[in-house]
């Protein structure tokens, strides 16, 4: 039954197989967990087509050589003042551990960048990005930083954003990186965020533990200490672990890849 249909419930099994025998849904997972069965939310992934594929493909074999220590990696990303992303223990036979999580929680904005020699570049913000915000925090947030930390060939990457991308903006980067580098639709991702965000809802975690509360203005600050703290050797190790995705592009015929 499972293997013909993932999305069965314990309860579902149970009655398909009332008409032969009397089994509860509890016997039912129980007995699933026997056989080396356990559920469990899938994990999402981006729907590609065939031709993104192929993009991503032809992309990742024609930067095979690339020397990845001189690209700085850019992106955008929301963090939520309350997350549920960390598993907690408990005893068997007790109740799960509940969080406090507010209807609308704090969220903010945060833009980065890194090289191989670290970070390079951050700016928080509540406002939606645009155009000229965009254009704003390079001019103050990356490149007189960029130009100091890196080699004089160093190479710029984002994403294909309209607002990356837009008339003004191509120009500005043409008076102030070296080069452009050219990044596919559902590109890979270096999972920078992810750390930090972790990180941040550990503290947080803590913090609500012992003081029961916590204010905008102290989260903003444990993000912004979060990335300060990011140490080179992790940007080094991210950095060159893109090789190794590459190769897993090419291997899984552009599909995506377990990063």
């Amino acid at each position: 039954m499972i293997q013909n249909d993932q999305y069965l419930t314990c309860g579902e099994i149970a009655i398909k197989l009332s008409s032969k025998v009397k089994i509860s849904a509890r016997t039912v997972n129980r007995e699933l967990n026997k056989l080396g069965y356990h559920s469990g939310h899938p994990k999402t992934v981006p729907l590609l087509t065939a031709k993104q594929r192929e993009r991503r493909v032809e992309w990742a074999i024609a930067h095979a050589r690339q020397n990845w220590k001189a690209v700085v990696f850019s992106d955008e990303s929301t963090f939520q003042m309350f997350r549920n992303t960390m598993p907690a223990f408990y005893k068997v036979g007790t109740d799960i551990p509940q969080k406090g999580i507010p209807k609308h929680p704090a969220k903010v904005h945060v833009w980065g960048a890194f090289s191989a020699r670290g970070t390079i570049g951050f700016h928080m913000f509540t406002q939606n990005m645009d155009g000229p915000l965009y254009r704003e925090i390079l001019s103050n947030h990356f490149f007189e930083n960029a130009s100091r930390v890196m080699p004089k060939r160093w190479v710029f990457q984002q994403d294909n954003d309209p607002k990356h991308t837009a008339k003004e903006t191509s120009n500005l980067l043409r008076h102030r990186v070296p080069k452009i580098f050219d990044w596919p639709s559902y590109s890979l991702d270096l999972n920078l965020w992810a750390i930090i965000k972790k990180r941040v809802e550990k503290r947080v975690n803590k913090i609500i533990r012992k003081e029961k509360t916590i204010s905008v203005e102290c989260w903003h600050g444990l993000i912004r200490e979060e990335w300060e703290d990011v140490s080179t050797d992790l940007c080094l190790n991210l950095v060159n672990g893109m090789s190794g995705r590459l190769n897993e592009v090419i291997e899984n015929d552009g599909k995506k890849i377990n990063h």
